[in-house]
């Protein structure tokens, strides 16, 4: 993703995982971490986990392929669009402004109290949430941390576990004061997926590119 020619390359490479979840890749060419999105798709709602780094223009890539989701499975206006994040750093959610105002869209931006309002989190971190996207749930699960705002999200439907910068093969960054909100974290993550299928963990970032 990125390089050598990048006036030859797309700003993300799309991976269409299934025909519901799609796995978008940010081009080097872009920003140098090169980050991973996720887009899950339900019968009312789509969700979208962060929206890159740097100077990206994330929202024309995700609207098209909604409509093209939406052309698809004959539907005449595409579900609506829910923005989150796996955490607040920059290189996560540098293009929540091209999301801004759009129809349809509901932005949530990646600060504790507004993740709690958009998904029902009473307690933060120790609550749990159930987000139904329409004959898909996915799971809300606080990992505070590496990042105050860190989620993870749990697809039901696939099994696959989104762990954003808490868990990735490589250096991972964590603070002295932060690390045991880090170690708890982990210990919730456990504890959630004792008894659930996880055939596969995603990070948002992958050490090495």
């Amino acid at each position: 993703s990125g390089g050598p020619k990048c006036m030859e390359q797309p700003s993300f490479q799309v991976h269409e995982y299934n025909p519901n979840f799609f796995i978008l890749r940010q081009s080097g060419c872009i920003h140098y971490e090169k980050p991973f999105l996720y887009l899950i798709f339900g019968r009312d709602k789509v969700l979208l986990e962060d929206t890159g780094a740097g100077e990206v223009n994330t929202a024309p890539v995700v609207m098209d392929l909604l409509a093209k989701w939406s052309k698809r499975n004959g539907r005449t206006t595409p579900p609506q669009l829910v923005v989150t994040h796996s955490h607040s750093h920059g290189d996560h959610v540098a293009g929540d402004k091209t999301f801004a105002g759009l129809p349809n869209v509901q932005l949530v931006p990646a600060k504790v109290d507004e993740i709690q309002k958009a998904f029902g989190l009473k307690t933060w971190p120790t609550d749990i949430a159930s987000f139904d996207l329409g004959g898909r749930v996915v799971d809300i699960v606080p990992t505070p941390g590496h990042d105050i705002a860190g989620l993870a999200l749990y697809d039901r439907q696939t099994g696959i576990l989104l762990t954003g910068d808490s868990f990735y093969p490589g250096r991972l960054y964590v603070g002295d004061a932060e690390f045991p909100a880090f170690t708890a974290s982990h210990q919730r993550l456990i504890d959630f997926t004792a008894d659930k299928p996880v055939p596969k963990l995603h990070p948002v970032f992958t050490i090495g590119h």
